[in-house]
This record gives C-alpha cells, structure tokens and sequence, in this order.
C-alpha cells in the first residue's frame, strides 16, 4: 500500500503509519484545514456542544462513503493562532492520559450502519508532552451509512454525506440509490464466493479423496475449476482488502488446488501411457497417488472451513 498520495501538489499520508509530526507541519504550511482525504480537530465535541457532535458524526459518514480518510485530532483552528505565531502554535495536542478512542468511539456507532475505525498506537509525541491522535476511517463497501437528525416537518431525518475537497456534503439522490444497488450487489458477489469455496471443499471431500471402504472408485477423478473463486476474488478485493487472515485461507487454497490439478495431469498422462501392458502397475500407482492426493486436499478442506468462518463474520457484521 502506498503510504502518500498526491493532492494539489503536496503529498498526504495514505496510512496511519505515515503521519507524523513532519507530515502534519507540511500540510499545515500548505494552507490545509481539511481536504478530501482528512481533517484537523482541535478535540472531541463537548458533552453539550450538539451541533459539533453532529458534525463529527457527519465526518465519518462522509469518509465511509467515500474515500476514506483521516482525523487528526489535537491541531488549533487557523483562526484562533495570532498572526506572526508560527505554525507549530497550532500544534496543542492532549495530555497522554486523556484516552481519546474512549471518547470518539460513540460516533462511529451513530452512523448506520456503524462505521469501521482505527487509531495510530501510540499516538504522535510533541515536544510539550503532549500527544496529536490520528483516527482513520476507512472506506467502507457497506455504504451507504447515513446519520439521523432532526428533519423539519417530522421528529427524524436520516442524512447521507460523502466526501469532497470542500469538505462533507450531502450526497444526491442518484448517488444514493447507486450506493444501495452496489451494496447489494456485493452482497451477491460474497454469497457467490462463499458457494464457491463450498464447492471447492466439497468436491475435495467427495470426488477426490479416497476412503479405503470406498470400493466403488479406484482413484479420485476431475480437477479443481478456479475460474469462479478467481473472477469473484477480483471483483470483492475491495471489500476484502482488510481482511488478512481471510484472504491469506483463500490463497492458501487456491494453491492447494493449483497443485492438486498438476497432480492429475501427471496422473492421467501416466495412466493412458505408461501402464500399457502392465496389469500390475495401475493397483501400485492408484495407492500411491490416492495418499498423495489426500495429502494436498486435506489442508484445502481445512482452508474451506477456515475461510468460509471468516467470510461468515464479515457478512454478518454487515
């Protein structure tokens, strides 16, 4: 992942590992306050202050909507540093025992959907002892998340915001229903990998290995197709990029059918070629290429299960 990206001919962190106090000094020189990409706080919103409330739970509506983004929490509004104060003034940051993903968590839970968050750990140190917090909000594939506020001629209004580099703005009509539509057709796409992966488990369980009761079949027959898990992998690595531990189980199988599929080439062109004649040999090689198939497609199995646990949660928290 590249750690910056380029925006009017600067460059802004792309990771939480990026920012830092250069980073934020750089942009803060450049004249930013907020862009499409992130946004300076000063603090989290007072208990009784509701509009900056509102506001912040708009902000990450927005960035999950969108591109995502980047709060940086603990930098003072241009307009309150004095002119011929220099640009580290507005550097205030918070005392290291205030535990500000405590106080920020609530907001990303307002939005419905709830809104998926991160912070850097530890937080970035400044000079004074105190500390600037950096919360990222992905971009989100269960768009689009809205908020409630009160609508004029009825008790609630559910918003939807995105992101721009004029800062949160209400998306339109068209941009919403676009938003459902896409939703729900990932949605289709990960039901269709998860039947995928259960196709790949079963056809290991019940084509290709060999029980010694099994008397009706000599050998396990027909290749793993990877042309499905391959196309949908593609088209839901959006949705999954966060997901490791999933997406290193699918790999894993994927691999594990690769080499199961050499294996029988090997295999037939051996049987239709090598055995001619020998009455001896197919009984010797089917036992032998039984054990090794069972080997490579055990671990798959064990993937299946894996990855479809996994996909399971990611749809459920959907």
């Amino acid at each position: 992942m590249e750690e910056f990206v380029g925006e009017r001919n600067t460059l802004i962190p792309a990771t939480l590992e990026a920012w830092n106090i250069e980073a934020i000094l750089h942009l803060l020189v450049q004249g930013y306050y907020e862009a499409e990409t992130f946004d300076f706080k000063q603090m989290v919103p007072h208990k009784s202050d509701e509009a900056e409330k509102l506001g912040l739970i708009k902000t990450c509506c927005a960035f999950a909507n969108s591109s995502g983004g980047f709060l940086i929490f603990g930098v003072k509004d241009a307009k309150s540093v004095k002119a011929g104060d220099p640009i580290e003034s507005r550097l205030i940051g918070f005392d290291q025992k205030y535990d500000l993903p405590e106080q920020f968590g609530s907001y990303p839970q307002k939005c419905s959907p709830s809104v998926i968050w991160d912070f850097k750990n530890p937080p970035i140190q400044l000079e004074n002892g105190n500390v600037i917090h950096v919360v990222q909000i992905p971009r989100s594939w269960n768009v689009p998340h809205c908020f409630e506020t009160q609508g004029k001629g009825c008790d609630k209004a559910r918003c939807f915001t995105k992101r721009t580099n004029k800062g949160d703005e209400d998306m339109s009509y068209e941009e919403i229903r676009m938003a459902f539509l896409q939703y729900y057709e990932k949605r289709l796409k990960l039901q269709l990998l998860r039947s995928e992966l259960e196709n790949i488990k079963d056809h290991a369980e019940k084509e290709l290995i060999i029980e010694i009761w099994d008397a009706q079949r000599t050998y396990g027959m027909g290749e793993f197709g990877l042309m499905v898990i391959e196309t949908v992998l593609a088209d839901t690595y959006t949705i999954l990029a966060g997901q490791k531990e999933l997406l290193e189980a699918i790999k894993e199988i994927r691999n594990g059918c690769r080499k199961v599929n050499d294996q029988l080439r090997i295999f037939y062109r051996t049987a239709t070629v090598g055995w001619f004649g020998n009455k001896q040999a197919p009984n010797v090689e089917f036992e032998k290429h039984n054990s090794n198939i069972d080997a490579l497609c055990r671990p798959i199995i064990v993937n299946c299960n894996r990855a479809l646990a996994l996909l399971d949660q990611v749809m459920t928290s959907s």
